[in-house]
């Protein structure tokens, strides 16, 4: 009865929506009440003197530069907005962040009926499930509780407009819809440079889809895509893996493996972390790359031949790989080359894939359909309270780099962030504790060095922190911290002559018209 209803009645979209809303709501209520982090949310919102003011000039740079080598003015905006309302309470961003993505998984919903509603009649169903699972499932917390990451729920925002605005396109041929696509992807391209993909995901859908050919309609988003992807490579150098760093040959390996995390995250979300471990650590061979490689091919293959009896999952398959290529592995940003986020639309597809197949399952097997329904119902539930779980741990920095440990004890950054949490919070024994363990993990890693000096310096051991700084200093001659903490340590010895050489070497360093004032640790 339940079942007629919804794909009899336009009722269901409303009825579909609002379980859609509250799951939504449920599984990422905890986030709301989440701090700003030291991890970003201070360069992007804290620190950004841009989102201070809507002011001309304010514009210009957000529109005209980059933030934190970064192009997104849109996200800029809309921080900037959020600081007008809400200042710096951060309950005012994480609320916009989840009223997004509430928004997006609407959209989702949507975007799925359009798709389905003329070749099943149960598109319906399949589009609410996939709507429910985009916004309940636990891959999707870091998008929604990470302030910072209003990246992802803004450009999948326009993501999504540009998508249903496509198939109006296609289906009534009105000029209008084919702009307002066009205007929706260059603000998911002004949100966040991941965009690009839409036009290849656009013939993606006159493939499979519309059963067109129209590549000279696409000329000028594939114009942008190119214009967004260029200014994006140009800021992102500095931060991309050299070669020498992740061999070519790794590379193609790394498609694998980063093809086949999300997929393994999405049916098994548990153990997820704010950062997995990195290139360096994952004791990665040639071996290695290529049984990913190998396994991915095979999963690729296995979808190809099942294009006949599940006509859904190659379509489905490419989605997600099309949306995922920015970030699959071949020009990795730093050494982590997997993150949670990197999965926002991306899963789009393999929802879809899974929201089919139980459907279908159960329009097969009647007999097992009370089964399955039931099953499909655990799995939302399980998902909503693992997300809220999740996005508990996202509280602050102390609990969130907390959590990362208890997976892996030997992650440099979580220590690093943390040494740093508990020094500004005058923990000493705390901040002395994580940085002797970055030090320990990464023994010429400066940023556990300095954390180690100053909290060493803070807690009133001065003569400790010496040795500390010493043993980098030869390699690191011009690092301005290192001096400083020297002039610090030996300031608190009372050693007045090597103090002025420390200071002497920590002014000659600093840029021009930088004041020459050292101040104590807290």
């Amino acid at each position: 009865m339940f079942t007629r209803l919804l794909t009899k009645s336009e009722k269901w979209r409303w009825l579909a929506g609002l379980v859609i809303v509250l799951l939504t709501f449920a599984a990422h209520y905890n986030g709301l009440f989440g701090e700003f982090l030291t991890y970003d949310d201070d360069t992007h919102i804290t620190r950004n003197s841009v989102i201070r003011a809507l002011t001309a000039d304010n514009l210009r740079v957000m529109f005209t530069g980059q933030i934190a080598n970064l192009y997104c003015p849109l996200t800029w905006l809309s921080f900037a907005v959020d600081y007008q309302i809400w200042g710096l309470n951060p309950f005012g961003f994480h609320l916009t962040n989840l009223l997004l993505h509430i928004a997006n998984s609407l959209l989702v919903m949507l975007l799925i009926h359009r798709l389905l509603r003329d070749l099943t009649p149960h598109a319906a169903l399949i589009a609410a499930l996939t709507g429910a699972i985009f916004g309940v499932h636990p891959l999707h917390v870091e998008s929604v509780a990470w302030a910072t990451e209003r990246k992802d729920v803004l450009f999948g925002f326009f993501y999504l407009l540009a998508l249903l605005a496509y198939l109006r396109w296609v289906t009534t041929g009105r000029r209008v819809a084919f702009w307002c696509c066009f205007v929706a992807f260059i603000a998911a391209t002004l949100s966040k440079s991941a965009a690009v993909t839409l036009p290849a995901v656009l013939l993606l859908v006159d493939v499979f889809w519309a059963r067109r050919v129209a590549w000279l309609e696409k000329l000028p988003f594939f114009l942008v895509s190119a214009i967004v992807a260029g200014e994006t490579v140009l800021a992102q150098t500095p931060a991309l893996a050299s070669t020498e760093l992740i061999p070519l040959a790794d590379r193609v390996g790394l498609v694998g493996y980063c093809g086949l995390f999300y997929v393994e995250k999405f049916f098994w979300p548990v153990n997820l972390s704010a950062i997995y471990p990195s290139f360096s650590r994952m004791s990665w061979s040639s071996l290695t790359g290529l049984g990913y490689a190998l396994g991915f091919l095979a999963v690729t293959a296995g979808v190809v031949g099942l294009r006949r009896r599940a006509p859904i999952l190659l379509p489905a398959w490419l989605f997600y790989l099309i949306t995922l290529s920015p970030t699959i592995g071949l020009a990795p940003v730093g050494l982590h080359v997997v993150a949670d986020y990197y999965s926002y639309i991306p899963q789009l597809g393999i929802g879809l894939a899974v929201s089919v197949g139980l459907v279908t399952a159960g329009q097969r097997l009647p007999a097992l359909r009370p089964v399955i329904l039931g099953a499909t119902g655990l799995l939302l539930l399980t998902w909503t309270v693992l997300s809220a779980r999740y996005s508990a741990a996202w509280a602050n920095t102390e609990t969130l780099f907390q959590s990362v440990l208890v997976q892996y004890p030997r992650c440099l950054p979580a220590h690093i962030n943390l040494a740093n949490w508990y020094r500004e919070h005058q923990q000493w024994d705390a901040a002395i504790n994580h940085s002797q363990q970055a030090v320990a993990v990464a023994p010429t890693s400066l940023p556990g060095r300095r954390n180690l000096a100053m909290a060493l310096i803070s807690a009133g051991r001065p003569r400790e922190a010496v040795p500390v700084v010493r043993e980098v200093l030869a390699e690191n001659m011009t690092d301005p911290e290192l001096w400083r903490a020297l002039y610090l340590a030996f300031t608190a010895l009372g050693n007045d002559q090597n103090a002025a050489a420390a200071k002497a070497h920590w002014e000659q360093l600093q840029p021009r018209g930088h004041s020459h004032s050292i101040t104590a640790p807290p």
